[in-house]
């Protein structure tokens, strides 16, 4: 639909979050309303961005970092299983992979920082991007320390949002090129499938007795 019916994705998109909401309630043991929450946040997100990203972008920023708090908020059991130290969180490989997913982030805010509607919620988006990248280190903290038949869905979701939002911003705000919408749909979708396979297998998580090399 990206490619060759792209004033439908405002109808597709959705459908595909009820969807994907429709399989946690049927595939879930327990069903945990927040999960329901968070998704419904990620539908009227879609449905502002396909709309006009620029001018919602002040309520995009701020249903996308409820979003992210919210999901940081269901995973935090998830924490309490692999146990949150320092030994574990100042470890090589975390270290690396954040500082690298930090500098790439504030590379695109500043890039797109000059635009009016950008500087004008400049704000909001900095809280934006504390909640983001604190999201995709407990996803990583989690797929490395414990083992990864189950938080390897963890894994993915975090490097397809990180890259999916990414394009988007670009996209939206830089320089609009289709393969990036293309990408950024897909990748979003792909996300969010993952995250919720994630909460469904959640309670099957086992922290690994090992350290992850």
């Amino acid at each position: 639909m990206t490619v060759f019916a792209r004033e439908m994705v405002i109808f597709f998109k959705p459908f595909v979050v009820l969807s994907l909401c429709f399989v946690y309630i049927v595939k879930a043991k327990n069903i945990n309303y927040l999960v329901l929450f968070t998704m419904i946040m990620v539908m009227i997100s879609e449905i502002f961005t396909m709309k006009d990203f620029s001018k919602y972008f002040g309520i995009l920023v701020l249903f996308l970092s409820v979003h992210y708090v919210v999901n940081m908020v269901i995973i935090w059991r998830s924490l309490q299983k692999v146990k949150i130290s320092l030994k574990k969180i100042f470890t090589t490989q975390l270290i690396i992979t954040m500082i690298l997913i930090i500098y790439v982030v504030l590379s695109v805010a500043e890039l797109i920082m000059p635009i009016p509607s950008v500087s004008e919620n400049k704000v909001f988006l900095n809280v934006l991007i504390i909640c983001f990248v604190s999201f995709i280190g407990c996803c990583y903290y989690i797929y490395l320390n414990s083992r990864t038949v189950i938080s390897y869905s963890l894994m993915v979701t975090a490097s397809c949002f990180l890259i999916s939002n990414i394009l988007t911003a670009l996209d939206k705000l830089y320089v609009s090129i289709e393969i990036f919408t293309i990408m950024s749909n897909i990748l979003q979708i792909s996300g969010e499938f993952f995250l919720i396979k994630f909460f469904i297998e959640q309670d099957k998580l086992e922290p690994n007795g090992n350290d992850y090399f």
